[in-house]
């Protein structure tokens, strides 16, 4: 398996429009019309009527909004403001849905852009908000998920995943997403990876808590984080 595109070409023309809209909705959050409009160069009564269903944005303006918003420097700054809004508290700022879209939203377009066609079999997170954040992945990009249990770093044979073990095979190529990376973490995943010989072709953090980890896991693969 990998990586699925779904429906027809008017399908798929309909669900960017949709994740348009979505973006904008979770944006205006902490971003006023104005900054918006000055962001994307659509006017802001026309945002506004985005907003409020009564209209959906043109192929042209589908692509301003996803391809500004879901840059990584807009990303981090909603994520930023974000954070400041809940008393810099991420548990509180991934809690709300329409935050943990926008990221699923960039993890997506970060791993189709950098690896459709590669044969990516496999997404793979830890338990809680990783496996949120994942899951939203997963139904994007029409992939299986495995996770791993928290509490087993030493003796990985109880997974709990989407699929039976099975479904693991020696060589596979799989991506990992977390909330939050830290060097704990990343001996966890590591472990799983090795014990099942999976090829890690991409790690996508939220929040890298220990910045030692960046040259050592970019040594490795794909790495991508957007905080700090």
């Amino acid at each position: 398996m990998d990586i699925q595109f779904y429906g027809g070409k008017k399908y798929r023309s309909l669900r960017l429009r949709i994740e348009a809209v979505d973006l904008l909705m979770a944006y205006k959050q902490v971003f006023s019309y104005e900054e918006l409009s000055k962001k994307l160069d659509i006017h802001t009564s026309m945002l506004c009527r985005y907003s409020q269903g009564l209209t959906v944005p043109n192929e042209n303006n589908v692509k301003k909004i996803i391809n500004v918003l879901l840059s990584k420097e807009s990303v981090r700054e909603f994520i930023y403001r974000c954070l400041g809004k809940y008393g810099w508290d991420l548990n509180k700022v991934l809690a709300n849905h329409k935050i943990l879209n926008v990221v699923s939203l960039y993890a997506s377009n970060t791993i189709l852009n950098n690896l459709a066609g590669s044969g990516l079999k496999l997404l793979i997170a830890l338990p809680g908000t990783s496996a949120l954040v994942t899951s939203l992945i997963a139904t994007k990009l029409g992939l299986p998920i495995a996770l791993i249990p928290y509490e087993s770093t030493k003796s990985l044979g109880d997974i709990v995943e989407v699929r039976d073990d099975s479904y693991l095979r020696k060589g596979d190529y799989v991506a990992v997403i977390v909330d939050i990376l830290t060097v704990d973490n990343l001996e966890i995943i590591t472990d799983f990876l090795d014990k099942h010989e999976l090829i890690l072709k991409c790690l996508i953090a939220i929040l890298l808590v220990d910045r030692g980890l960046e040259s050592e896991v970019g040594r490795i693969t794909l790495f991508d984080y957007l905080i700090p």
